[in-house]
């Protein structure tokens, strides 16, 4: 047992915070983007002469970049649990910066043939790799570095820059559309975003490695308490962990991606622009963001497990109303929607990174945690988008892929009422 660590000054809390902020910020920025873009990216890469058919031709690309999520988590964990979270997380975002600066290079069908689609997969699954080790070195980094009594504050903290990658990307996306012809959007508009990304990766360098590593991972090294295979450890000490951890994230990540593709599923059931349903898209995004902060501070006055297993009944609940008002056609039923739908993320979310961080043993929590929360995204969040347009083309109903999202929060559900209460846990066990 490792003694427990000093509490660190309000200067190094603030470069903590941004150190560990701004990759995860990244990586949603791309996912918002490319989710965004959809529609555009479909008409580059997958010229059919049949929109429905493109766009699922881009979503499925968008999701086979998430079969690589696993491997990611495997390799940076085995890494951020032997050599250092600080280590790790340097490397997720250089991998993700090349990997976002390919896809802004992408030749098209256009230009190139087929190779433009190869250098888009090739380009979303280095993201994908880099995906896979950036949640779970994130939210070790900023979790093992949290004052006591406010666990449940940081791990929101780290799930709103989440969120502040997601608005950021689609803000710029909605300017975009709004200022450029779609002409120009459908030529070079749809790059720009993705060199701003490769551009703040880079700098997101540069904020990583000047921070040393967690208080608690310095300890460890001190004691020479370092597992030799992670992987392996994790799945024999934390083996019951990582699959309680994958409960918790199906239903999760499924309402999750599920709301991100809202962006160009509402163009499908709707007489709505990119453009305007990027925007109402953000609204959401605005509100759901002190949201989170407000229920991650109520876990560490309450208790992590109540405040869950109240935003996973949310999310049963709100999954079909919310599928309801957005597919009305109605711009103010579209937005009532995507608030339900926002709203009940973020009472989840607000303790959730909390939680998965806490359940974990500190040899194997940064593998353990990628593994968990890798495997369920990669499964069932990078499909998500792809599953909820094919239920809706295939069963000819726009509430077709509601009961999707229902069965997955009942396990989600089912899961965090069968969890322990983990706000006295001791990270250093």
């Amino acid at each position: 047992m490792l003694p427990p660590p000093a509490q660190p000054t309000a200067t190094r809390k603030s470069r903590v915070i941004a150190a560990a902020a701004v990759g995860t910020m990244l990586e949603w920025y791309d996912f918002s983007v490319y989710a965004a873009l959809a529609t555009w990216i479909a008409a580059a890469f997958f010229p059919t002469g049949t929109p429905g058919v493109s766009l699922l031709s881009a979503l499925a690309v968008f999701g086979v970049g998430f079969l690589f999520r696993p491997l990611g988590a495997v390799a940076f964990g085995h890494i951020g649990d032997r050599y250092g979270r600080k280590e790790a997380l340097a490397l997720t975002i250089i991998v993700m910066g090349v990997s976002t600066a390919l896809l802004a290079v992408a030749p098209t069908h256009a230009t190139a043939g087929i190779l433009g689609p190869v250098v888009l997969v090739v380009a979303r699954c280095g993201q994908g790799f880099s995906g896979g080790g950036e949640f779970a070195g994130g939210a070790s980094f900023l979790i093992e570095h949290a004052p006591q009594g406010r666990r449940g504050f940081y791990g929101a903290i780290h799930y709103m820059a989440l969120i502040g990658g997601n608005l950021v990307g689609a803000g710029i996306v909605a300017g975009l559309s709004f200022s450029l012809t779609q002409a120009q959007m459908e030529t070079w508009g749809w790059r720009v975003p993705f060199v701003i990304g490769a551009v703040a990766a880079f700098a997101g360098v540069y904020i990583r490695r000047r921070l040393g590593d967690t208080p608690v991972m310095e300890g460890a090294k001190k004691q020479d308490d370092i597992p030799r295979s992670p992987f392996i450890e994790a799945l024999r000490s934390d083996g019951r962990a990582v699959l309680r951890g994958i409960g918790l994230v199906v239903g999760f990540t499924i309402m999750s991606y599920t709301y991100v593709n809202m962006q160009s599923y509402i163009v499908t059931v709707s007489d709505l622009s990119q453009g305007a349903a990027v925007a109402l898209y953000s609204l959401s995004l605005i509100v759901q963001l002190g949201v989170i902060g407000l229920f991650g501070r109520l876990s560490d006055r309450i208790g992590r497990k109540p405040v869950l297993i109240a935003g996973a009944a949310l999310m049963v609940v709100a999954t079909y109303p919310s599928f309801l008002l957005i597919s009305s056609g109605s711009t103010g039923l579209i937005l009532a929607g995507l608030m339900l739908m926002a709203v009940a993320i973020a009472v989840y979310a607000g303790p959730f990174t909390t939680v998965i961080t806490e359940l974990m043993s500190r040899r194997t929590r940064y593998t353990a945690l990628a593994v968990s929360y890798g495997f369920a995204v990669a499964v069932f969040g990078g499909t998500a988008g792809f599953v909820v347009a094919w239920l809706r083309q295939a069963m000819g109903s726009s509430l077709a892929p509601a009961l999707f999202g229902v069965v997955a929060a009942v396990i989600t559900l089912i899961t965090a009422l069968t969890t322990r209460e983990t706000r006295f846990a001791r990270l250093e066990d």
